[in-house]
């Protein structure tokens, strides 16, 4: 949907000796929400990554006949980081839809009050 050159080419600006300087925008509510999405699921991902080599023998000892600790560390990494991935696509297209409703929300109030 986004162009990269597009979107570049909007956002050059020119300083007084002709250099180009990137322009920057504050960021909606859209953005803040996928930011802290991000910081929250990356860091259960390194919670669940490194927390489990970390108590492997803590977790060994609720399990002793089966090899829990290992598997989790082999296997239970990417697991959740594929679990990770999957809520960040849901969280994803749930804020998008979000924004899609609200847009469409503040343009049929825009066309039902033209004075405004």
């Amino acid at each position: 949907m986004h162009d990269d050159a597009a979107s570049d080419a909007q956002r050059q600006a020119f300083d007084a000796c002709g250099n180009p300087v990137e322009v920057t925008f504050p960021p909606d509510l859209h953005d803040t929400h996928h930011l802290r999405l991000k910081a929250l699921l990356l860091s259960v991902w390194v919670v669940s990554s490194f927390g489990t080599c970390y108590f492997a023998r803590d977790i060994q000892a609720l399990m002793p006949d089966w090899p829990v600790a290992y598997w989790m560390a082999a296997q239970g990494a990417v697991l959740m980081f594929l679990l990770v991935i999957v809520v960040y696509c849901v969280a994803m297209d749930h804020f998008e839809r979000q924004q899609a409703r609200d847009a469409a929300r503040e343009a049929a109030l825009g066309a039902a009050d033209p004075h405004a």
